[in-house]
């Protein structure tokens, strides 16, 4: 689990409807299931959220695990953008992700989505 080695204090959110709710979402992997936190969810009027997660050392990221909320309140989506500071919805429309998954609703953590794993080296 990299939970460990992500900067807490540095991660951001842009478009949700709650950014508080960012410092409950990253949890150790034995607490992956716990419903006693408010979710991220993004703004009504726009369905999509950027985060920037840092990491206080390099890291290799093999997998990917989101845990969404029930009855279509799950991502459908996700686009990863690596090693990129100061992004927003406009520079990112003009940027290939390194890499796109298609999500399916993941409410008991069973589902990790691997990464290519060269393009993850060193995150």
């Amino acid at each position: 689990s990299l939970h460990g080695y992500i900067d807490t204090t540095k991660v951001t959110v842009l478009n949700a409807s709650n950014p508080d709710c960012l410092k409950n979402i990253f949890r150790p992997w034995d607490q992956r299931l716990a419903r006693d936190v408010e979710p991220l969810h993004s703004d009504e009027d726009d369905p999509e959220l950027l985060l920037s997660i840092p990491f206080t050392s390099d890291v290799k990221i093999r997998t990917i695990m989101i845990i969404g909320g029930p009855d279509g309140s799950s991502p459908s989506r996700m686009s990863v953008f690596t090693n990129r500071e100061g992004l927003d919805f406009e520079s990112v429309a003009d940027l290939p992700p390194v890499q796109e998954w298609g999500l399916f609703e993941n409410l008991n953590g069973e589902i990790e989505y691997p990464t290519r794993f060269t393009k993850f080296q060193g995150v």
